[in-house]
């Protein structure tokens, strides 16, 4: 076992965590100050504006907690980094470089519709073999192996700033619903929304990856709807 060793989970849910976030988020918004019923097999579930602050809360806080100590994918250490599912331990002389990524992820659910997501992706370019993607994993991971190898090639401000640009709109939406009820919203303030989220979800990721097959060799790849990720890579 190494020593002072720090373990990275999965965060795809916090992909999930936001959708149940936002829906409760804009139901506090149309309640009002007014009670709201649901008939729940059976039973009528009161609703209070006020609970949903509180159940929003709740949530979030019992989400990150739970899922900040279950299933851990890798961990990164002083002497390299390892890889739980393939039993792997990669020491830092084998490392060329590590970058964070984005990568789109897009399943059919049913004929018409699709299921699309941005996978925040570690990527682990070696020396001698094909780069390692390791899906759903936050930009810290990132700093960790800075920190624990400091002459590691990282893409860390590039990353940063899509990171920095992902939370703060989020936040920003977040904002105006919860605090400002989304008073006074004008209809310009919601395309900047729109075409932000546009850049978010499709244009950030194509430059990012664009940019790193550029650098490294065109390993990578987004999924389509009619092809699945064809990244030349491992994928865990």
């Amino acid at each position: 076992m190494k020593e002072n060793k720090i373990k990275f989970h999965s965060i795809f849910y916090r992909y999930i965590l936001f959708i149940v976030l936002l829906a409760i988020t804009v139901l506090y918004v149309l309640s009002d100050g007014a009670k709201g019923s649901i008939d729940f097999f059976g039973s009528t579930l009161i609703i209070e504006k006020e609970s949903l602050k509180y159940a929003g809360i709740v949530i979030f806080i019992a989400s990150v907690v739970i899922f900040s100590f279950v299933n851990w994918k890798f961990y990164i250490c002083k002497e390299g980094i390892y890889l739980r599912k393939i039993d792997l331990f990669i020491p830092w002389d084998e490392i060329d470089s590590v970058s964070h990524i984005w990568i789109n992820q897009c399943d059919q659910v049913t004929v018409s519709k699709f299921f699309c997501y941005n996978r925040k992706t570690l990527v682990i370019y070696r020396k001698k073999y094909k780069p390692i993607c390791i899906y759903n994993i936050s930009l810290f991971a990132l700093y960790a192996a800075k920190f624990y190898y400091s002459k590691l090639k990282t893409n860390i401000i590039s990353a940063t700033i899509a990171t920095s640009f992902n939370v703060i709109l989020n936040a920003w939406i977040f904002y105006e619903l919860w605090f400002n009820d989304l008073k006074d919203l004008q209809f310009n303030v919601f395309i900047v929304w729109l075409s932000m989220y546009a850049i978010k979800s499709l244009v950030l990721p194509i430059v990012i990856v664009k940019h790193q097959n550029k650098v490294h060799g065109k390993y990578l790849s987004h999924d389509i709807t009619y092809k699945k990720n064809t990244s030349n890579v491992i994928h865990l």
